[in-house]
């Protein structure tokens, strides 16, 4: 720019001395003309063509015109902004023709400055093209230089957003500049506390899970999980409040121990295990525990007796596979029981019923099945056909009604959240969520009642201050019913006064691709909802999923947190509270409360 000022001056000086020069030999020539009118015309004109001037005009000594030239200033290549930006100063010259020293006239020259105008415009386009070339290749010096100084901050600011959302990342790199050095090292030691608390609390609960819950020999779930679970199953108000128990003896297990040994037969033991197992990968929530020795038990939600009986017939079909393997076909029979359950049954009188059925089948001596034949009621009676008519005619119908369990916070007495659920409410009779969702499960209907209670949530307008609903693993799974859900909670989330949480059950998070829920937990949180997840417990026995989750709260069934040990209360506590997650105990009885509250809980769903 100082270059631009500097030629503006130079070249306003350079017109006026040029013009001065032009003047004194023009003045010369003129003064050898003699007054030759003709002469003094054609000097005038040969130097006016040769030169860029305005105006050459010659005067009398009177200052009457003689002789004058003139043209028009050049503007086509310099726009009219520039001339008014930058004026040039043009002088008019003036220069006294006197031959002889006998005075005959004046000579007027003023430079033309339109030629001066082009350099000059010239010279700012230059100048303007050079500042915009090295301002940009200072920018994108500023920008690499910044980048490679801010490379560490960015790191830090990676490293603070895993920790939000459970990612424990340790920056091996650090920063050669010291204090961004010291906030990489604090940050780095911030993670390994977190990871380590995180890793030593999963481990401990592992371990309790272990030694409390799980069968020595066959990794199955033992008797004390199966009391503790049990009654989860019965005040489900989900899709495990009806189904199945499947019981069965492995009869001459003495036999056995006498003709290949005792560690042959624990082996037998291992792969019938196993079969029981694989047997329920199809079944939805499903639970496999030894009740000692030689007798087994399976919760089947959703099965009634006689899928369940079917389910029996091919465990039986394999277990005759296995004792031919140990050749054992003359020693060992087994036996099942089977009796269907629905929500609210009382324990004593469901286990009376399926150690009856067992009881009976093992009177025959033989692999045999029974089915216990109770009076039920009329939820159990109901095929899956008549089940379909009567959910399809509510969501199409409308029939379906919200229903809010509250959420609890004991410090203050006051209920803070509730978990939304619909009952279906025609022809006179109420069917409560748990009652007909474990059809809903059974006929894939699941994604027609969640979109039917996102388009509830959609159209109503919800004043609580966080609200819950829950969805199944098919909803993640499945792209197109994935991308319809994220479509209406986009929709949804600017209506609602409060918070909006997705609830899904451990059993079935666990069973998804950490990948994939790692992203929707993201795309969720970007949207303003959050994960929440039901029947906690590690019956999977990992809780890596947690950190990819990134859940807002957990919910553990009352007789399942009761049960546990002090130690491993306490390694739950850690481990939830490293990541940040909230403990709800669910299906509260009034009898629990103050123990519960003693013992630092500070939500609870109490019992329906």
């Amino acid at each position: 720019m100082i270059n631009f000022v500097n030629s503006k001056s130079y070249i306003e000086k350079q017109l006026d001395i040029n013009a001065r020069n032009t003047a004194l030999a023009l003045a010369l020539s003129l003064g050898i003309a003699n007054g030759d009118k003709e002469q003094i015309e054609s000097l005038i004109d040969t130097v006016f063509e040769r030169g860029r001037y305005e105006m050459i005009e010659l005067e009398d000594i009177n200052r009457l015109p003689i002789y004058k030239k003139t043209r028009e200033p050049l503007t086509d290549d310099v726009p009219d902004w520039f001339r008014r930006s930058v004026p040039i100063n043009t002088t008019m010259v003036e220069m006294l023709v006197s031959p002889k020293d006998r005075p005959i006239g004046v000579l007027l020259v003023k430079a033309d400055s339109s030629t001066a105008y082009g350099q000059l415009y010239s010279l700012f386009k230059y100048t303007v093209i050079i500042f915009a070339l090295f301002g940009t290749l200072g920018l994108l010096f500023l920008r690499f230089t910044l980048k490679i100084v801010l490379k560490s901050l960015e790191s830090i600011r990676s490293q603070a957003e895993g920790i939000l959302h459970n990612r424990f990342v340790i920056q091996k790199e650090l920063p050669k500049t010291a204090e961004l050095r010291e906030i990489a090292e604090v940050m780095n030691s911030i993670v390994k506390r977190v990871k380590e608390l995180f890793e030593r609390s999963s481990e401990a609960m592992k371990k309790n899970r272990e030694i409390y819950y799980l069968d020595p020999l066959t990794s199955l779930f033992n008797r004390r999980y199966f009391q503790v679970k049990l009654p989860e199953y019965l005040l489900a108000n989900d899709s495990r409040s009806r189904g199945s128990l499947l019981m069965t003896r492995v009869n001459g297990i003495s036999g056995a121990n006498r003709r290949i040994g005792h560690k042959k037969v624990d082996e037998f033991f291992i792969e019938f295990s196993e079969i029981l197992k694989k047997a329920c990968e199809s079944v939805h929530e499903p639970t496999v525990c030894r009740i000692n020795g030689t007798e087994f038990l399976m919760i089947l939600p959703i099965l009634n007796g006689e899928t369940a009986k079917e389910v029996a017939r091919n465990i039986m079909k394999k277990c005759l596979v296995l004792t031919d393997r140990y050749d054992l076909n003359d020693t060992i029979y087994f036996s099942f029981g089977i009796t269907e359950y629905t929500r609210n049954e009382q324990v004593a009188k469901l286990m009376a019923s399926v150690d009856y059925a067992l009881s009976d089948a093992s009177l025959y001596n033989e692999n045999h099945i029974t089915l216990f034949k109770a009076d039920k009621n009329s939820l159990l009676v109901l095929g899956k056909s008549q089940w379909r008519e009567i959910i399809t005619s509510a969501l199409d119908n409308e029939k379906l009604v919200p229903e809010l369990a509250p959420v609890i916070n004991l410090k203050k007495n006051e209920k803070v959240a509730y978990a939304l659920a619909f009952d279906i409410e025609q022809d006179g009779f109420r069917y409560r969520y748990g009652d007909y969702l474990p059809s809903v499960v059974e006929l894939g209907l699941e994604h027609d009642l969640l979109v039917y209670e996102l388009e509830y949530l959609k159209k109503h307008r919800f004043m609580h201050n966080a609200l819950s609903i829950e969805i199944y693993a098919e909803t993640l799974l499945d792209s197109s019913k994935y991308l319809t859900f994220e479509k209406y909670l986009r929709e949804i989330v600017p209506l609602l006064k409060g918070r909006l949480f997705v609830e899904i059950s451990e059993y079935e998070i666990v069973s998804l691709d950490p990948i994939v829920v790692e992203r929707i937990s993201g795309i969720l949180d970007e949207i303003g909802v959050r994960f929440g997840i039901n029947r906690f417990g590690g019956d999977k026995g990992t809780y890596g999923y947690l950190k990819y989750t990134a859940p807002a709260y957990v919910k553990i069934h009352e007789r399942f947190y009761m049960d546990m040990e002090q130690g491993a209360k306490s390694a739950m506590f850690t481990l939830l509270g490293s990541l940040d997650i909230k403990l709800i105990v669910t299906d509260v009885h009034e009898s629990s409360i103050e123990q519960i509250k003693e013992e630092g809980i500070r939500y609870i769903m109490p019992v329906l």
